[in-house]
């Protein structure tokens, strides 16, 4: 049996963490510099407020007069990580073979050698989260992924009747889930594809299933076939692995204006390229390839457009944000130009590989050894008091790039203290979680 921990309006419910007067509010979660919707509350969605809704919208869905009613925060995305790896560290110590998904949602396996048994330990795990991390979690369970995502959906919508737990244990279970799942709900079926089932008269997962599949592996690719196989129960972990090595890291950012000084937006360049060193080295591996971009804005017309790209190839490849750093302010020397106003930029890593395995280069000079005890240095420094307790100097310039953030909760600002391993909140809960 596959468990699925997926938390409950996950951005929302950080926010709540560290500002209860929020509870039973409409409250929405908005994208960089204010955009649109990202996360929603039930409250929020009880008004008719669509995921993805830009922010000046959100009065066309409900009314002006109840515009004041919703509370509208930026996203604070190093809290909601911050959290998030409280969650996982959790769930590590008291499940088998996590697989963290996503920043909110993991797989897991319980020994489910007794089902009555399994679902008490289930259901003290939700508790125990709770208690311990202060958000609301919903676990599905079932023979599949496929199929324990539909059953922490089930789990999450009926908190009365679940209290967070549910599980497709049985045939006659999974029948009467599949015939209430609509295919758009469906993990892995998009919206192309959701139009291409409703177009052969397929509206359920219960019409899906009984698609034969020889027709569906002619009619599709072998990603929907795969869907089509675990919602049958018929499990496709080793043909279609959750978790993969990455073939490229990226980190982008649109400003929060229009930017044209130099200082600014290599200062940006800096910050991306630190953020992708980081998560190279979170994953052990080496990257080969240096790839920097920058845009402006195609919709100002007082200044004019532009748009270019340089990659450069490492000596030798590496984590270290030093060297990644060096080789990123290269690539946008060779393509930055005076005159012109930046609306966005981005770094990427390519050609990436595990650190075990790289081919030394002969007429490298650079220790690469000194390096890397200096980066796993500051990387425990960084982990244990906060992501920005030591960066480079380079990033230091007056943060005109970054995005707009007019919509802070300032009383949950307020109430955070961030100490060593541990979170303290206005609430009653101080656990520490790194014990």
């Amino acid at each position: 049996m596959y468990c699925l921990a997926d938390c409950n309006n996950f951005f929302v419910s950080c926010e709540r963490l560290y500002d209860p007067t929020l509870n039973g509010k409409p409250v929405v979660v908005l994208s960089n510099n204010d955009g649109c919707v990202i996360a929603r509350s039930n409250e929020a969605k009880a008004m008719g407020i669509p995921m993805g809704c830009p922010a000046f919208q959100i009065k066309k869905h409900i009314g002006l007069a109840n515009l004041n009613d919703v509370v509208q925060l930026s996203a604070r995305h190093t809290l909601y990580h911050d959290i998030s790896l409280r969650i996982m560290s959790l769930l590590g110590r008291s499940c088998e073979r996590l697989e963290v998904y996503s920043v909110d949602e993991a797989f897991f396996q319980a020994p489910f050698n007794n089902p009555a048994h399994d679902e008490h330990f289930l259901h003290e795990l939700v508790q125990k989260i709770y208690k311990y991390v202060g958000i609301p979690v919903s676990i599905g369970y079932a023979p599949t992924r496929t199929l324990a995502k539909i059953a922490s959906h089930i789990a999450k919508k009926n908190p009365g009747t679940t209290r967070g737990v549910y599980g497709l244990s049985d045939d006659s279970l999974i029948a009467s889930a599949l015939e209430k799942t609509a295919i758009e709900d469906v993990w892995g079926i998009g919206r192309r594809l959701t139009e291409a089932l409703h177009n052969r008269g397929v509206a359920t997962a219960a019409q899906f299933v009984q698609y034969p599949t020889s027709l569906i592996r002619s009619l599709f690719n072998i990603t929907v076939a795969h869907t089509h196989a675990e919602l049958k129960g018929i499990d496709c972990t080793a043909a279609s692995p959750v978790t993969i090595a990455h073939k490229s890291i990226m980190n982008s950012r649109t400003f929060g204006g229009l930017i044209t000084s130099r200082k600014e937006v290599q200062a940006a360049i800096v910050h991306f390229a630190e953020h992708c060193s980081r998560q190279l080295r979170s994953e052990g591996s080496v990257a080969g390839t240096v790839m920097v971009y920058v845009r402006g804005d195609r919709y100002r017309e007082d200044l004019p457009f532009y748009s270019n790209s340089c990659q450069l190839n490492l000596a030798t490849p590496s984590s270290s944000s030093l060297t990644i750093v060096h080789y990123a302010l290269q690539a946008f020397a060779c393509i930055f130009k005076e005159g012109y106003g930046y609306r966005k930029a981005g770094v990427m890593l390519l050609n990436i590989q595990p650190a075990k395995s790289i081919q030394m280069n002969l007429f490298d000079k650079e220790d690469h050894n000194k390096q890397n005890r200096l980066m796993q240095a500051i990387d425990r420094i960084n982990n244990r008091y906060s992501t920005q307790a030591i960066n480079l100097a380079s990033t230091s310039a007056t943060g005109e790039w970054k995005p707009r953030q007019k919509h802070l909760n300032q009383s949950a600002q307020s109430s955070l203290h961030i100490y060593s391993g541990m979170v303290v909140s206005n609430k009653k809960n101080k656990k520490n979680l790194s014990e």
